[in-house]
């Protein structure tokens, strides 16, 4: 939490010096509420099919529990995904939401590596087009490389620190390698499990994941015409697609400071840059900070219920 503070706080720093004015409070006041809530609304799909895509790969391994508790599972999860390096939390809370619920390991395990997996459905199926995107505007898929770069040694950098504070002996070192040879030994029993029983849960969750991004998209486009309703949807849309791609693969919590300072460069055709700053700090609050404010709401609560059923125990 504290690096991703720092991080975020850094590039709010940056946005605010470069491209942050006064009167976007005052346009943002007058902005058409009916496309803020339409993008709010998108992301409450997000979650939808984050849930579906969980949902069912844990019908398929017949791990039951409510569709309301799954949306508190993927809230929980994009907070876990926000404050750790490449998004790792966000697989760390799937299994110990999913274990609370009665799953046993090797379930929990297998669920969480194939919704990994299916994961990347839509990074698959779009990359060629995001290809043709960089090809047609390679100046802003370069200013996104430099970003991207930036952030990278920055983690690299950060992670070298921490390393060198916190010196972990040999037998922690060979503990951590055994548990690596474990879950790779796992991955492989639990994909031939899930390719010949769970097909269909395989392909859902594919789906699923798809139509999350999708959503997670037009959350950006709908937002954009609040401010400028001369936007084109499907341009706004194709505009995101490179930091998207940026902010999966950054190392930083949540892709931290990439979303931020690339939404600059992004969002910049269609906005003055009076306004840029102040929308790029918005559209992050409402497509990744939000939900993860509500998600660590929901861990507190959670990890609190669970604290006072194991003294009782």
């Amino acid at each position: 939490m504290f690096l991703t503070l720092l991080v975020v706080g850094g590039s709010v720093f940056y946005i605010v010096k470069k491209a942050f004015s006064k009167e976007f409070f005052a346009v943002l006041m007058q902005a058409d509420k009916r496309y803020i809530l339409i993008s709010v609304f998108f992301m409450l799909l997000y979650h939808t099919f984050d849930n579906l895509r969980l949902f069912v790969l844990a019908r398929t391994m017949k791990l039951r529990y409510t569709f309301f508790y799954g949306y508190v599972v993927s809230f929980i999860n994009t907070f876990g995904a926000t404050i750790t390096p490449a998004h790792l939390g966000g697989e760390f809370m799937s299994l110990y939401t999913l274990s609370r619920k009665g799953g046993k390991l090797h379930k929990v395990m297998s669920i969480v590596t194939m919704k990994t997996i299916t994961g990347l459905t839509f990074f698959l199926i779009a990359f060629p087009y995001a290809g043709y995107q960089m090809y047609k505007n390679p100046q802003d898929a370069i200013r996104l490389f430099y970003v991207v770069a930036f952030f990278v040694l920055l983690g690299l950098f950060l992670y070298g620190a921490i390393r060198f504070f916190i010196r972990k002996n040999h037998t922690g070192n060979r503990k951590l390698s055994l548990k690596i040879k474990y879950t790779l030994k796992r991955y492989l029993v639990v994909l031939r499990l899930f390719l010949r029983k769970g097909r269909g849960g395989i392909l859902g969750a594919c789906l699923s994941s798809f139509m999350l991004y999708v959503c997670f998209l037009l959350s950006g486009a709908f937002l954009i015409k609040s401010f400028n309703q001369e936007a084109e949807l499907i341009r706004v849309v194709e505009s995101q697609l490179l930091l998207l791609y940026a902010i999966f693969i950054s190392p930083t919590p949540g892709g931290s400071g990439v979303g931020e300072v690339g939404a600059l460069y992004v969002f910049e055709p269609f906005l003055g840059l009076g306004l840029l700053g102040g929308f790029s700090i918005l559209w992050r609050f409402i497509t990744q900070y939000l939900s993860a404010m509500v998600g660590g709401i929901l861990l507190s609560l959670m990890l609190l219920i669970d604290a006072k059923k194991f003294r009782n125990a």
